[in-house]
């Protein structure tokens, strides 16, 4: 499967047990990666608030931007 563009996310933080992501793509049609420790569920969550646009390929287990990032724009 190819990578899809990401239009939105919900996040699930399951107590005693780790978090899930809903991943909802651009066109319809969604992902959910589930029971990711809550510390890289945090990550994830962040990039998905600060990068845009973001894709996900899910064979891969593969989050990322969809055009390269200039080196050194102090974020």
């Amino acid at each position: 499967m190819a990578r899809k563009t990401i239009s939105h996310y919900a996040v699930f933080h399951n107590i005693g047990a780790g978090s899930d992501i809903v991943l909802y793509y651009q066109g319809g049609g969604a992902d959910s990666v589930q029971d990711i420790p809550v510390a890289e569920a945090a990550y994830m969550v962040n990039l998905l608030r600060n990068e845009k646009p973001m894709s996900y390929d899910h064979d891969r287990k593969r989050l990322s931007t969809l055009n390269p990032e200039p080196a050194g724009e102090s974020e």
